[in-house]
């Protein structure tokens, strides 16, 4: 029993050195013949800066090799990936929600490894020798992911056991097998833990390489953390989120005056370059090299496959240039085509899908060259870059993804601000209307908080009272605005968007019943072709007979793998399972 508890305590919670095996052999008992040990490895500096580059791997950015497991675009229906679906795109395949607790999920698993490797980190660096400043820059790049991998658990799971320490007496269950922490709880010490990390951390910790985790990235990522909680808790009802909410925007404005940032000249670049260091916009990103690292996302959005395709719903959420909703512009031109879609629209629609035509699997309205067809018929094309090599071919492209960038560290700001009821013209000014400025649309103009402005014309966008909107409560007219403009500026983040979705309890934007738009792609028009399904306006309806359903009651959150649950019950202690599942 005890070998088994080992290895079990192994599988579970990972090690310094990966150390796995298919069998309980006496192998688990032997040190590592690599020449490191735990007792040795923590001698150095240069040791421990080694030790942390593993941590940057769950940064999933586009993607590994050919694999679709990112942050961007990809989408995909297993348990441990649901998170990425999306209003925003509709996949290649119909996705529906699982209707049942996964037995694995490799989120849980993955998590865990990082933080006991987090745990072992800070353990271990008051016994390296180095000097003190060094110390504690270590010390806040271990609690810097220890705070964002418990914030992702957070996310998926909700309460989720909370180990602060690595564990060592794998023979005491009571150690080993802790029950869920309330969700609540286990963010106020992730709070605590990014607070140290943003104190400690360095400014500048690298004279050579600038794409490290810094008092900055730090600042971003509390921004983010305390975005999430502070909005969850109010629309979930889950407490008083205010604290939170003043977080996110001590943490952005404390990045915004320290002017080392701004909003560069091209919204494309920051998505489709082959080179984001020296970009002015970024903070920290995930780094692609010919023969080191590439990823797949413009082979997959640059060839004959059939391409995840913008929908309805987010082609129409981005106004026109006079700042207005299309419901409202007289600029707006309607989509009986391609170029009217694009004509007098914010330069971010522009940049996100192909304006040479549509193509819907196969069925050309407009002839397209790189022989590309999408599930809606609007093609995703913010990835591409034609000067990129081996654009078709998978695993082989190397444009750099954002891991946090300065849109949404001022996104973050200006919700907050609104989220508090205290937002003013000079806030939106320095934030979001920097930000429409660069896509070539009308500034806000903030006169009350249901009295929004564009060009002296006061929005009145009548989604934001329709019947979609007040299933889980109409938001006033601000923070809709800032939503779409949040929308509109990280259009392709799926995790971010999917997240988003979670926080603001808007899960019924990815229903079907709730939000037909979501089903939709391009107009085509009524019996125009025999080639495709349309409703009856005349819009292609990409899944005919298929109906994804959104459960309020169970889908704000993944299941707790059933598999966790059964090694649990094996020592005789409950691991809970979310409401629903």
């Amino acid at each position: 029993m005890k070998k088994i508890r080992k290895y079990i305590s192994i599988i579970i919670f990972g090690g310094i050195f990966s150390i796995l095996s298919t069998s309980c052999n006496d192998f688990l008992e032997r040190e590592p013949l690599d020449g490191f040990t735990d007792q040795n490895y923590w001698s150095s500096e240069a040791n421990v800066k080694a030790y942390a580059w593993r941590f940057y791997n769950l940064f999933m950015g586009y993607g590994k090799g050919t694999g679709t497991t990112a942050e961007y675009y990809f989408q995909s229906a297993s348990a441990s990936t649901s998170v990425l679906i999306s209003d925003d795109l509709t996949s290649n395949t119909f996705l529906q929600y699982q209707p049942n607790a996964s037995a694995s999920n490799s989120n849980w698993s993955d998590l865990y490894e990082y933080i006991r490797r987090a745990n072992i980190m800070l353990e271990r660096l008051p016994n390296v020798p180095m000097d003190n400043a060094a110390r504690e820059h270590w010390e806040g790049v271990a609690r810097f992911f220890r705070a964002y991998y418990y914030f992702r658990l957070v996310q998926r799971f909700g309460d989720v056991p909370y180990y602060d320490s690595n564990v060592t007496d794998i023979n005491n269950v009571q150690v080993v097998f802790l029950p869920r922490t309330n969700r609540n709880e286990v963010m106020d010490k992730v709070r605590t833990d990014i607070n140290s990390a943003v104190t400690l951390l360095k400014e500048q910790p690298e004279a050579i390489n600038t794409n490290v985790v810094n008092k900055y990235v730090g600042l971003a990522l509390k921004s983010r953390i305390c975005m999430y909680e502070g909005t969850y808790r109010k629309y979930h009802q889950l407490g008083n989120g205010t604290e939170y909410l003043q977080d996110a925007k001590s943490a952005a404005n404390a990045i915004i005056i320290s002017n080392r940032y701004s909003i560069s000249s091209n919204y494309k670049a920051v998505y489709n370059s082959e080179n984001l260091k020296g970009n002015s916009e970024i903070l920290l990103y995930k780094e692609y090299l010919s023969g080191i690292a590439g990823n797949s996302i413009q082979a997959y959005t640059n060839t004959s496959t059939v391409v995840n395709g913008m929908t309805k719903a987010a082609i129409e959420s981005y106004v026109c240039t006079d700042g207005l909703p299309i419901s409202q512009s007289l600029q707006y031109q309607g989509d009986l085509n391609i170029a009217d879609v694009l004509a007098n629209r914010d330069e971010r629609l522009i940049a996100a899908v192909d304006d040479e035509g549509v193509c819907f699997r196969g069925y050309p309205v407009a002839s397209l060259s790189r022989a590309r067809t999408s599930s809606t018929g609007y093609v995703v094309n913010l990835y591409y870059n034609p000067a990129s090599p081996s654009i078709t071919t998978t695993g082989q492209n190397f444009i750099d993804a954002p891991v946090f960038g300065y849109a949404e560290v001022l996104l973050n700001y200006a919700e907050a601000c609104a989220e508090l009821g205290s937002i003013t013209q000079n806030n939106l000014d320095s934030t979001v209307n920097l930000l429409r400025t660069r896509a070539g649309i009308t500034p806000l103009t903030y006169i009350s908080d249901d009295n929004i402005q564009a060009g002296g014309v006061t929005i009145n966008d009548p989604k934001r009272t329709g019947a979609l909107e007040n299933i889980s409560g109409a938001v006033n007219s601000i923070i809709w605005e800032i939503r779409r403009e949040r929308r509109a500026e990280l259009m392709g983040w799926t995790e971010m968007r999917y997240y988003d979705l979670m926080r603001w309890k808007k899960g019924d934007y990815l229903d079907y019943t709730n939000n037909p738009d979501v089903a939709l792609g391009i107009y085509v028009g009524v019996g125009a072709t025999t080639e495709v399904t349309v409703n009856d306006d005349g819009y292609v309806y990409v899944y005919p007979g298929s109906n994804r359903v959104f459960d309020s009651n169970k889908h704000y959150l993944n299941s707790i793998p059933t598999g966790q649950r059964s090694l649990y019950n094996g020592e005789g202690i409950e691991l809970t399972q979310n409401p629903g599942w």
